[in-house]
């Protein structure tokens, strides 16, 4: 039996990982923070070990561990440099630093990094074809310098590491994202910008799951990167409609792409003025939904033998009931 240790398994990702993993026979340990809340972990035989990246050398290693999913991450579109510096790149390269000091027998460490290190607003986007750049974004460049310091490391002294970028990833667990879009919808507030007919690199957590894990035990690809999405992609209407409709609600009017990015705008100001403010809305997300952007997963098809199931709607109506109970056990407002 193969042992994983999972980094941030109480998280959106990390608990998803988790329960994937026990269902398939592995062997599970989970690296969660002393003050983590872990009702996502609820019922799962998962070994855990307490401990915080930001201090790595002082994080006890399960003994034999082989296999490493490294998904904590701070993941935001406003953070700032100094805390995306701080919370990608300085606890990964701590992490490493770490794990190759301590001797464990390490047979493979995934990197879960980010579809946005290739671009955005594109089609068929791929390190060949590369989108809009994303890199005024904190949160991407420091992604993209983790990349490359992990690649360089796998070049220097073959660290086994191989690298997962995944697209818009939801699904359950998701008290960021998927939390806030649904709270929108019980509130009224329009989600489709536009026509809302642009695709977009739509990743359920649970075939990023099931990338994983073929990227632990796939031999013989140390080194690369692989671009992870379902292979059916649907457009934003469709998933803010799934929304919408799992909470009875129905958008009636269309927000016209000129209101939203006026309306970005006006977020924009306030962030400035007022410190505490907390943008609902930027150029960023309205450019994202008013643009088509798809990845090219052939590579991650043929090499990783990634076979991802594509019933968007179930995974969009698995996200709603995921909602509806974390409300009815009053741990969402």
């Amino acid at each position: 039996m193969s042992r994983v240790f999972i980094t941030g398994a109480n998280g959106f990702v990390g608990s998803n990982l988790c329960r994937w993993f026990k269902d398939r026979g592995w062997e599970v340990d989970g690296l969660v923070r002393e003050s983590s809340d872990l009702h996502f972990l609820r019922g799962l035989d998962v070994r855990l070990v307490k401990g915080d990246l930001r201090e790595a050398d002082k994080i006890d290693l399960p003994a034999g561990t082989t296999h490493v999913v490294h998904a904590a991450s701070l993941v935001s579109d406003t953070a700032g440099d100094e805390d995306c510096a701080r919370n990608i790149f300085d606890m990964t390269r701590s992490f490493v630093r770490r794990i190759r000091t301590s001797g464990i027998p390490l047979e493979r460490f995934v990197y879960i990094s980010t579809a946005l290190t290739l671009g955005f607003d594109g089609r068929d986007i791929s390190e060949e074809r590369p989108g809009r750049s994303a890199a005024f974004l904190p949160y991407t460049r420091h992604k993209i310098r983790t990349e490359n310091e992990l690649r360089d490391l796998y070049a220097r002294v073959a660290f086994p590491v191989v690298i997962l970028r995944p697209g818009d990833v939801f699904g359950p667990n998701d008290r960021v994202t998927c939390a806030r879009l649904l709270q929108s919808c019980e509130r009224g507030l329009p989600l489709v910008v536009g026509h809302g007919r642009w695709r977009f690199g739509y990743c359920h957590v649970t075939n990023l799951c099931r990338a994983a894990e073929l990227a632990l035990l796939t031999p013989g690809i140390e080194g690369r990167a692989y671009t992870v999405t379902n292979r059916v992609l649907p457009a934003w209407r469709d998933f803010f409609h799934a929304l919408q409709h799992g909470l009875g609600k129905t958008q009636k009017i269309y927000l016209p792409v000129c209101a939203a990015r006026a309306a970005a705008g006006v977020s924009a100001l306030a962030d400035a003025v007022f410190p505490r403010f907390e943008p609902k809305l930027n150029y960023y997300r309205v450019r994202r939904v008013t643009s088509e952007t798809t990845y090219d997963i052939s590579k991650t098809l043929a090499e990783l033998g990634y076979a991802p199931d594509d019933d968007f709607e179930s995974q969009f109506a698995g996200i709603v009931d995921w909602y509806k109970k974390e409300k009815a056990d009053g741990r969402l407002a």
